[in-house]
């Protein structure tokens, strides 16, 4: 039994800086959170595992409300959450810090798994959507669980139809005060007439994509995009080896020559640096 009272979240994974460990190899790092709000209702967050999370036998798309006996999955591991068996896991005396939360809505592909360990590496928390369901509503759900905007949204470049002008014109009229960054897939280089065009629509940059490959040789422009990122965040200090290991597990992840069943083996066990 692991008991969850005090705080308001807590995040599930293999990493060692979760809250609930779990020694499973098939669950991602950072797999899933739960969220506590104030009238003591729980959700069930997938943080953009590689698997996703599985509730009662139906893999979730969105924060999903918890109710006591509800059963989920989270990589090959299954936990039973009960209410009322609830204690405190976290010392009185330790304050929880609060970790900046950024939201991605993009497709499922290699940028969005890119873009995620990036930000992951500088400390950040990281909720990804696929937006498959409608936008606007996995935005507003995300405020509710979170009760407050997340910091920043990372937003495709093709969510909506003819562009995602009207998706942004949305956000400043329904959330003034959420930031937000448009994410490219395809294109390398973004026309300055672009991102003149994303700012008037009320995104902070138009941002291009990520190379998909020998990205350890692009170490340079990848730590440009995330200083933007930082910046915006009010950060002003890039963890520079911290982004190397995450480059060289990426690398790893995605060299063509290793066997795809050890990839996430890769990718989760960062290589030494060179001394």
């Amino acid at each position: 039994m692991v008991p969850l009272t005090q705080g308001n979240s807590w995040v599930i994974g293999r990493g060692k800086d979760c809250t609930i460990v779990l020694a499973d190899r098939w669950s991602s790092r950072r797999h899933a959170m739960i969220q506590r709000l104030d009238n003591d209702d729980y959700y069930l967050i997938d943080l953009g595992s590689r698997n996703g999370c599985v509730l009662n036998g139906q893999m979730i798309q969105v924060p999903t409300l918890l109710k006591t006996g509800d059963r989920f999955i989270i990589g090959k591991t299954t936990l039973e959450f009960r209410t009322d068996e609830a204690v405190s896991t976290t010392p009185p005396d330790v304050p929880l810090a609060l970790q900046p939360t950024i939201l991605i809505i993009q497709p499922p592909g290699i940028q969005v798994q890119i873009w995620q360990e990036l930000l992951r590496s500088q400390g950040l928390e990281v909720i990804v959507e696929s937006g498959q369901i409608n936008s606007r509503r996995i935005i507003s759900d995300v405020v509710t669980v979170m009760q407050r905007n997340p910091d920043l949204l990372l937003l495709d470049s093709q969510l909506e139809t003819p562009d995602i002008g009207n998706l942004l014109n949305w956000i400043k009229a329904t959330y003034p005060r959420l930031r937000s960054f448009i994410i490219d897939r395809y294109d390398n280089h973004i026309s300055p007439m672009q991102r003149q065009w994303a700012v008037e629509h009320g995104a902070i940059d138009w941002l291009p994509a990520l190379p998909d490959e020998n990205l350890t040789m692009f170490g340079a422009e990848i730590a440009a995009q995330l200083r933007r990122i930082l910046k915006a965040l009010g950060r002003t200090k890039l963890e520079q080896e911290k982004l190397a290991v995450a480059l060289l597990n990426l690398q790893l992840a995605t060299n063509d020559d290793l066997p795809s069943q050890l990839l996430s083996e890769y990718v989760n066990r960062p290589p030494s640096l060179p001394q």
